[in-house]
């Protein structure tokens, strides 16, 4: 196939380059006590995440929903989603992927929390959750300080998270 007979969007990559960028991520980890776990929003790919774990991430990165269903189908088993859920679908489908996979999620507000916890808590599972601190950029996360404090006691005290 030549490349003008591709369909697009279409995911093209030097091969020696991706093993050796991702080579030298892992080595620039190797001796210390970080754990990586890359975002996959840039490749969407279950060949390429499994290649990161390879080299010792410890799992990887979806900042939608779907990414996570998507790598999870292509046997990704440990996944953080960096965005919160709203709406009790996105809520239904995070329970039914933690079934599946170890699946970490983030909370930024009660009324985000509850939700999953409730959904967790039906479901007979616990939910690992993170609680995302707004750091600057004023898209998302709780006030760091009082704030983040007292959302995190609620997730640890709330059945259903941990």
């Amino acid at each position: 196939m030549t490349i003008d007979a591709l369909d697009t969007p279409a995911l093209l990559l030097d091969l020696d380059a991706v093993e050796r960028n991702l080579d030298r991520m892992a080595a620039q980890v190797a001796a210390t006590r970080v754990k990586l776990r890359p975002h996959a929003k840039t490749h969407k790919t279950a060949a390429l995440a499994r290649m990161q774990l390879e080299r010792g991430a410890v799992g990887v990165c979806c900042a939608k929903l779907g990414e996570a269903e998507v790598l999870a189908d292509g046997g990704i088993a440990d996944i953080l989603v960096t965005s919160e859920f709203a709406g009790v679908v996105k809520v239904e489908r995070a329970i039914a992927l933690a079934k599946r996979v170890h699946l970490t999620v983030v909370v930024d507000s009660v009324a985000v929390a509850e939700p999953l916890a409730r959904a967790a808590n039906a479901a007979g599972i616990k939910l690992r959750t993170l609680v995302d601190v707004n750091v600057g950029q004023n898209r998302a996360g709780v006030a760091p300080g009082e704030a983040a404090l007292a959302l995190a006691q609620l997730v640890a005290s709330t059945p259903g998270l941990e």
